[in-house]
């Protein structure tokens, strides 16, 4: 990934500029801050919260079906076991397209991230638990694994697609990435005003904006949530103030995650 170039307009610091001058005004266009949260480079990681093996790789192969000489566009995961298990959003985004596809992918989803990236999960067992236009975070359940569609066996097909068009190795993405939910480093919840901005727009979506990303809440639940943050002036982990389920969730969301 390149870094930013001399001049260039950081559009997702704009967009929080505009959000925040928009919050003071007391007028939120959600599309704003659906483009904010998802306007910076990707943060990357593994389709599952554990190890999985990789059972082929992206490049020409064999069709195990066909016998046919093929471009394997993605990278198969699997192992014993691993029917029905969770597949995991390998970063932030929104849900582009759900679809089934008898002679090719079975069931599957496709997800849109920031600055064009794609990645699309295929051969779920049942049809993708999101549906198109959601937004999901990184590590995010999307479905199950399965072997619908061109499959020899239980696997995820995972393919990522640049920006531009072109798909590219997922392994030349992911390697080093940690798996889906691993704790990260928290962003500070103190946005440059000294506030931290919570909001539940007419779309019935909650939004918790920091100064590092804005983050679609998943429940109304948890935006009372941090709602009480704001409201007990308490930092999250505080055990007289908040639960430990309640703590979890907190450190979940500002690792970049949604909790369950």
């Amino acid at each position: 990934m390149q870094a930013d170039e001399p001049g260039r307009v950081d559009r997702r610091r704009l967009l929080l500029g505009l959000i925040t001058t928009t919050l003071a005004a007391g007028v939120i266009p959600e599309a704003w801050l659906a483009e904010a949260a998802y306007g910076a480079t990707p943060r990357w990681n593994r389709p599952f919260d554990k190890w999985v093996p990789i059972t082929d790789s992206f490049g020409w192969r064999t069709d195990p079906i066909t016998g046919a000489t093929r471009f394997h566009y993605g990278t198969d995961y699997s192992n014993s076991g691993i029917l029905g298990y969770p597949i995991r959003a390998i970063a932030a985004g929104s849900v582009a397209e759900v679809g089934y596809s008898a002679g090719g992918f079975g069931n599957y989803v496709s997800v849109l991230h920031s600055d064009g990236w794609r990645s699309l999960y295929a051969h779920m067992r049942e049809a993708p638990v999101v549906g198109t236009g959601a937004q999901v975070a990184a590590g995010q359940h999307l479905g199950n694994v399965g072997t619908t569609g061109h499959s020899t066996g239980p696997h995820l097909h995972l393919e990522i697609t640049q920006p531009g068009g072109s798909r590219v190795d997922p392994e030349s993405i992911l390697a080093g990435a940690p798996y889906a939910g691993a704790p990260g480093t928290p962003p500070s919840i103190i946005t440059e005003d000294g506030l931290m901005y919570l909001i539940w727009s007419t779309g019935g979506t909650g939004y918790l904006v920091t100064p590092n990303r804005v983050m679609g809440l998943k429940s109304m639940a948890h935006y009372n949530l941090f709602k009480r943050i704001i409201n007990s002036n308490q930092a999250a982990a505080q055990p007289e103030v908040f639960n430990a389920l309640e703590i979890d969730q907190i450190q979940a969301y500002l690792a970049g995650t949604v909790p369950a």
